[in-house]
């Protein structure tokens, strides 16, 4: 997992993933919720890039992005989830 802030303190972003390699761990389901902003990208991929290959981002069928939370779209989703990034906007006062 990691997390990080955009140079402006206006973004953030939150990855998770699973190690590279044979695996026998799949998923049935996902959720990822943001408390208190809202979603401004996500996206979710059936393998993450190795060797030189870029991520291969999961069918948009198979998972939907909300407000606030990025969820599995049952009977759509294969249970082929490698990694998840989501980013959410900071909180921010104006002056």
């Amino acid at each position: 997992m990691s997390v990080g802030l955009s140079d402006d303190d206006r973004l953030f972003s939150c990855s998770v993933w699973r190690p590279q390699g044979k695996s026998y761990l799949f998923f049935t389901q996902f959720k990822a919720e943001l408390k208190g902003t809202k979603i401004e990208y996500a996206n979710a991929y059936s393998q993450t890039a190795a060797g030189g290959q870029s991520d291969v981002p999961l069918k948009p069928e198979e998972f939907n992005v909300g407000e606030s939370t990025v969820t599995h779209n049952e009977g759509k989703f294969s249970a082929q989830l490698s990694k998840l990034t989501v980013i959410g906007q900071t909180r921010h006062d104006e002056l």
